[in-house]
């Protein structure tokens, strides 16, 4: 394989990306100043266009890998050589560093630097008690309980809606976190990998390149508030999935009764399933049916995932976001229990040790 000139510079870019990584004052100019510039351009571009542009990216790509791979292999074979190969295999390496150091560059980066317990004054991780995570788990079916009937009378955002009650909260938990600037909101988009999103249980993604949201088609109305702010909190630069979960928790919980709905309902599920089996059916018990119809609404959704396929993703996805400093991995969304009990997060409802 022989690479020259700006290939060279771009795949030994992207190895010293991968390997040195930066130091962490660069790191933090790049979170502070760099990305919030980024996004405040690039997302309000790529709102215009309706199509999902990371997956037009990706089925060009593809297409074009797949046509050059035949041709490459057909001149391979006719010249009784292997170098149409190696050399198409050198354009595929230059062409993945490239996209990987557009990936750091747009967002990726944002991984490296401090979780958000950095952000929150007095933070305890011992505070995620057994019973204080039961009573968060009370609280929660209470709320949703009483939430129920208003959220569904005033409506569930559609899906390509940007609710301005979840956007204004979401500026509100930046500012109180320290962020300098407002995210720009995305406006979520159907993506064209929607049947891949149902076989594997995605809710939404971040799409990188063009810092767009997407959400999947399937998801029921109650679910939509909540998946969009853990979208948007990832959009506003919190890589790993607890610290999203957190700032998207907080920012439905502080916009408008189908929001904290969505917020509480997500809890409910969260809260429970870390309780003993007997102990989750006691506190399970006294949920109404209303929310208790919704849970079952997602439950049927997600029968729709694909056993294999989805193991191997998730699989994947936790490797991935490992190798860019995310310790948690996938085991990071149920961190956001020990964040929202550990930060005193919901004090204002009687949640403290």
């Amino acid at each position: 394989m022989h690479l020259q000139g700006p290939g060279t510079a771009i795949v030994l870019a992207a190895l010293g990306a991968a390997v040195a990584g930066a130091p962490a004052p660069a790191i933090e100019w790049y979170g502070t100043r760099v990305y919030p510039a980024v996004q405040a351009a690039v997302t309000p571009l790529s709102n215009r266009l309706p199509v999902p542009l990371f997956d037009l990216v990706l089925v060009v790509t593809v297409a074009m890998t797949t046509v050059g791979l035949i041709g490459s292999i057909r001149r391979a074979w006719r010249a009784k050589s292997p170098r149409a190969v190696v050399r198409f295999a050198g354009l595929l390496l230059i062409g993945a560093s490239f996209f990987y150091l557009w990936f750091l560059l747009a967002w990726g980066y944002n991984y490296r630097r401090p979780g958000v317990e950095a952000s929150l004054p007095g933070f305890q991780a011992d505070r995620a008690t057994p019973a204080l995570v039961r009573r968060l788990a009370e609280l929660a079916v209470a709320r949703a309980g009483r939430l129920h009937a208003e959220a569904h009378a005033q409506g569930f955002p559609a899906l390509e809606q940007v609710p301005a009650p979840l956007l204004s909260s979401l500026h509100r938990v930046e500012q109180r976190l320290g962020r300098r600037r407002g995210t720009a909101p995305s406006t979520p988009k159907r993506p064209w990998t929607a049947p891949y999103m149902r076989a594997v249980g995605v809710s939404g993604m971040l799409a990188p390149l063009f810092l767009e949201t997407y959400l999947n088609p399937d998801l029921t109305g109650p679910e939509r508030p909540y998946v969009l702010a853990h979208e948007w909190a990832h959009l506003s630069g919190y890589a790993p999935e607890e610290d999203a979960s957190f700032v998207g928790l907080l920012a439905a919980l502080g916009a408008d009764a189908p929001s904290q709905y969505s917020a509480w309902l997500f809890l409910v599920s969260e809260a429970t399933m870390r309780l003993h089996p007997v102990t989750r059916d006691v506190v399970l018990a006294d949920l109404g049916a209303g929310p208790r119809a919704d849970l079952a609404a997602i439950a049927e959704r997600l029968r729709a995932r694909v056993p294999w396929l989805d193991r191997a993703s998730w699989v994947a996805y936790d490797r991935a976001i490992k190798s860019q400093g995310a310790e948690a991995g996938v085991a990071g969304y149920g961190r956001v229990i020990d964040l929202v009990l550990g930060s005193g997060a919901l004090a204002a409802e009687g949640l403290t040790p």
